[in-house]
Protein backbone atom coordinates (compact mmCIF):
# COMPACT_ATOMS: atom_id res chain seq x y z
CA UNK A 1 0.00 0.00 0.00
CA UNK A 2 2.87 2.71 0.68
CA UNK A 3 4.23 1.98 -2.77
CA UNK A 4 1.07 2.99 -4.02
CA UNK A 5 1.33 6.27 -2.43
CA UNK A 6 4.23 6.89 -3.24
CA UNK A 7 3.21 6.04 -7.32
CA UNK A 8 0.77 8.42 -6.79
CA UNK A 9 2.21 11.17 -5.55
CA UNK A 10 4.81 10.74 -8.27
CA UNK A 11 2.57 11.22 -10.65
CA UNK A 12 0.38 13.91 -9.48
CA UNK A 13 3.92 15.77 -8.99
CA UNK A 14 4.61 15.01 -12.81
CA UNK A 15 1.47 16.22 -14.11
CA UNK A 16 1.71 19.55 -11.75
CA UNK A 17 5.08 20.35 -13.12
CA UNK A 18 3.97 19.27 -16.84
CA UNK A 19 0.74 21.63 -16.44
CA UNK A 20 2.94 24.92 -15.04
CA UNK A 21 6.14 23.86 -17.95
CA UNK A 22 3.27 24.07 -21.10
CA UNK A 23 1.99 27.28 -19.30
CA UNK A 24 5.64 28.65 -18.77
CA UNK A 25 6.84 27.59 -22.54
CA UNK A 26 2.89 29.45 -23.63
CA UNK A 27 3.78 32.38 -21.42
CA UNK A 28 6.96 32.45 -22.89
CA UNK A 29 6.76 31.99 -26.82
CA UNK A 30 3.14 33.84 -26.93
CA UNK A 31 1.49 35.25 -24.18
CA UNK A 32 0.34 34.07 -20.84
CA UNK A 33 -3.34 32.69 -20.96
CA UNK A 34 -5.67 35.48 -20.08
CA UNK A 35 -9.26 34.95 -20.53
CA UNK A 36 -11.27 37.53 -22.88
CA UNK A 37 -14.42 38.80 -21.90
CA UNK A 38 -17.51 37.52 -23.63
CA UNK A 39 -18.30 40.75 -25.34
CA UNK A 40 -15.24 41.41 -26.35
CA UNK A 41 -15.06 38.46 -28.56
CA UNK A 42 -18.41 39.05 -29.96
CA UNK A 43 -16.59 42.56 -30.73
CA UNK A 44 -13.59 40.95 -32.67
CA UNK A 45 -15.57 38.34 -34.62
CA UNK A 46 -18.50 41.21 -35.74
CA UNK A 47 -15.76 43.72 -36.64
CA UNK A 48 -14.18 40.61 -38.51
CA UNK A 49 -17.37 39.89 -39.99
CA UNK A 50 -16.88 36.27 -39.76
CA UNK A 51 -19.69 35.02 -41.86
CA UNK A 52 -21.27 30.82 -41.85
CA UNK A 53 -18.61 28.57 -42.85
CA UNK A 54 -15.63 30.75 -42.95
CA UNK A 55 -12.67 29.21 -41.35
CA UNK A 56 -11.07 30.70 -38.42
CA UNK A 57 -8.44 30.38 -36.38
CA UNK A 58 -7.60 31.53 -33.05
CA UNK A 59 -3.79 31.39 -31.90
CA UNK A 60 -3.33 31.10 -28.28
CA UNK A 61 -6.55 29.62 -28.04
CA UNK A 62 -6.65 29.34 -24.03
CA UNK A 63 -10.12 27.62 -22.76
CA UNK A 64 -11.43 27.80 -26.20
CA UNK A 65 -14.12 30.50 -25.58
CA UNK A 66 -13.43 32.34 -28.69
CA UNK A 67 -13.43 29.22 -30.98
CA UNK A 68 -16.85 28.29 -29.20
CA UNK A 69 -18.48 31.70 -29.83
CA UNK A 70 -16.89 31.55 -33.06
CA UNK A 71 -18.75 28.80 -34.34
CA UNK A 72 -21.93 28.24 -32.43
CA UNK A 73 -22.90 31.89 -32.69
CA UNK A 74 -20.80 32.80 -35.95
CA UNK A 75 -21.46 29.49 -37.81
CA UNK A 76 -17.38 29.24 -38.89
CA UNK A 77 -15.39 26.78 -39.01
CA UNK A 78 -13.48 27.56 -36.01
CA UNK A 79 -10.17 25.66 -34.68
CA UNK A 80 -7.80 27.02 -31.84
CA UNK A 81 -4.33 26.14 -30.98
CA UNK A 82 -2.64 26.08 -27.41
CA UNK A 83 0.15 24.78 -26.29
CA UNK A 84 -0.52 25.04 -22.46
CA UNK A 85 -2.10 21.90 -20.95
CA UNK A 86 -4.95 22.64 -18.47
CA UNK A 87 -6.59 25.29 -20.99
CA UNK A 88 -6.91 23.25 -23.84
CA UNK A 89 -8.23 20.42 -21.90
CA UNK A 90 -10.97 22.91 -20.94
CA UNK A 91 -11.40 23.59 -24.38
CA UNK A 92 -11.54 20.12 -25.42
CA UNK A 93 -14.15 19.23 -22.93
CA UNK A 94 -16.39 22.32 -23.57
CA UNK A 95 -16.07 21.93 -27.17
CA UNK A 96 -17.41 18.10 -26.81
CA UNK A 97 -19.86 18.66 -24.20
CA UNK A 98 -21.41 20.91 -26.77
CA UNK A 99 -21.18 19.42 -29.74
CA UNK A 100 -19.65 21.32 -31.64
CA UNK A 101 -16.89 18.94 -32.67
CA UNK A 102 -18.77 17.22 -35.84
CA UNK A 103 -21.32 19.13 -37.20
CA UNK A 104 -21.23 18.99 -40.90
CA UNK A 105 -22.69 22.28 -41.85
CA UNK A 106 -23.30 24.67 -39.27
CA UNK A 107 -20.57 26.16 -36.88
CA UNK A 108 -17.40 23.18 -35.94
CA UNK A 109 -15.42 23.67 -33.53
CA UNK A 110 -11.91 22.25 -32.66
CA UNK A 111 -8.71 23.03 -30.47
CA UNK A 112 -5.33 21.25 -31.41
CA UNK A 113 -2.82 21.13 -28.79
CA UNK A 114 -0.27 22.15 -30.99
CA UNK A 115 2.51 25.38 -31.57
CA UNK A 116 0.91 27.69 -34.16
CA UNK A 117 4.03 29.03 -34.87
CA UNK A 118 4.66 25.86 -36.68
CA UNK A 119 0.93 25.68 -38.19
CA UNK A 120 -0.19 26.70 -41.68
CA UNK A 121 -2.08 29.31 -41.93
CA UNK A 122 -2.64 29.48 -45.89
CA UNK A 123 -6.56 28.13 -45.56
CA UNK A 124 -7.81 30.94 -43.05
CA UNK A 125 -9.91 33.17 -43.76
CA UNK A 126 -9.81 34.83 -40.55
CA UNK A 127 -6.97 34.94 -37.76
CA UNK A 128 -8.21 36.03 -33.86
CA UNK A 129 -4.99 37.19 -32.25
CA UNK A 130 -4.28 38.08 -28.25
CA UNK A 131 -0.33 38.29 -28.14
CA UNK A 132 2.66 40.31 -26.58
CA UNK A 133 3.95 42.65 -28.39
CA UNK A 134 7.35 40.21 -29.24
CA UNK A 135 5.05 37.53 -30.32
CA UNK A 136 3.59 39.85 -32.58
CA UNK A 137 6.88 40.98 -33.67
CA UNK A 138 8.03 37.18 -34.31
CA UNK A 139 4.67 36.24 -36.05
CA UNK A 140 4.51 39.25 -38.47
CA UNK A 141 6.97 37.66 -41.41
CA UNK A 142 4.77 34.29 -40.91
CA UNK A 143 1.40 35.92 -40.98
CA UNK A 144 2.91 38.03 -44.63
CA UNK A 145 3.92 34.41 -46.23
CA UNK A 146 1.16 32.30 -45.40
CA UNK A 147 -2.29 34.44 -45.06
CA UNK A 148 -4.04 34.68 -48.40
CA UNK A 149 -5.33 37.56 -49.83
CA UNK A 150 -8.67 39.23 -48.66
CA UNK A 151 -8.13 36.99 -45.17
CA UNK A 152 -8.60 39.40 -42.03
CA UNK A 153 -6.50 39.09 -39.02
CA UNK A 154 -7.88 40.47 -35.99
CA UNK A 155 -5.62 41.73 -33.04
CA UNK A 156 -7.11 42.28 -29.53
CA UNK A 157 -5.02 44.90 -27.54
CA UNK A 158 -1.97 44.85 -29.55
CA UNK A 159 -1.06 46.71 -32.84
CA UNK A 160 0.68 44.00 -35.31
CA UNK A 161 4.11 45.67 -36.31
CA UNK A 162 4.69 46.45 -39.79
CA UNK A 163 1.01 46.01 -40.60
CA UNK A 164 -1.12 49.19 -41.30
CA UNK A 165 -4.60 48.38 -39.99
CA UNK A 166 -7.75 48.84 -41.90
CA UNK A 167 -9.70 49.82 -38.77
CA UNK A 168 -9.74 50.58 -35.25
CA UNK A 169 -11.99 50.36 -32.85
CA UNK A 170 -11.69 51.89 -29.58
CA UNK A 171 -15.30 53.24 -28.56
CA UNK A 172 -14.66 54.16 -25.63
CA UNK A 173 -11.31 54.82 -22.65
CA UNK A 174 -12.60 51.61 -21.32
CA UNK A 175 -12.59 49.01 -23.38
CA UNK A 176 -9.67 47.89 -25.32
CA UNK A 177 -8.53 48.73 -28.74
CA UNK A 178 -9.15 45.50 -31.50
CA UNK A 179 -6.95 46.41 -34.69
CA UNK A 180 -8.31 44.46 -37.90
CA UNK A 181 -6.09 43.93 -40.67
CA UNK A 182 -6.48 42.61 -44.03
CA UNK A 183 -4.42 41.53 -47.01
Amino acid sequence: METFFIVFWIIVLIVIFITIATYAIGGMSAAPWVPLWKKDIRRMMQLANVKPGETLYDLGAGDGRMVLIAAKEFGAQATGFEIATLPYLLAYIKIKLLGLSGQANDGQAKIRYRNFFKQDFSKADVICIFLTPKAMKKLKLKLQKEVKPGARIISYAFHLPGWTETKKDKPNQKTTAIYIYQK
